[in-house]
């Protein structure tokens, strides 16, 4: 599977991922700072991890799957999260 998502429901074609902030630059998000030392390698990768992400998503979407992207402080409020996920695949059956 394009992405190597962090849960699949094969029967529901479900593709979900878990990004972490800092990695996948959840924007506006407080986790996603960017390090002062060596910062033009820093900025590279991650323009290079927010292009890959896209890229597997479409990918995905584009063999039919479902996508949802959760991100790493979002799984804090385990309520929310549990809300989003449900409210995520009722949409999609």
């Amino acid at each position: 599977m394009p992405g190597t998502p962090d849960i699949v429901l094969p029967k529901l074609k479900v593709a979900i991922f878990v990004h972490g902030c800092f990695w996948h630059r959840h924007p506006r998000c407080k986790k996603t700072t960017t390090p002062t030392t060596n910062a033009k390698f820093w900025q590279d990768k991650f323009d290079q991890n927010k292009l890959r992400d896209r890229r597997k998503v479409a990918l995905l979407k584009k063999q039919g799957w479902k996508v949802l992207v959760i991100w790493e402080c979002e799984t804090v409020n385990q309520e929310r999260l549990k809300d989003r996920m449900e409210t995520f695949l009722r949409l999609e059956q």
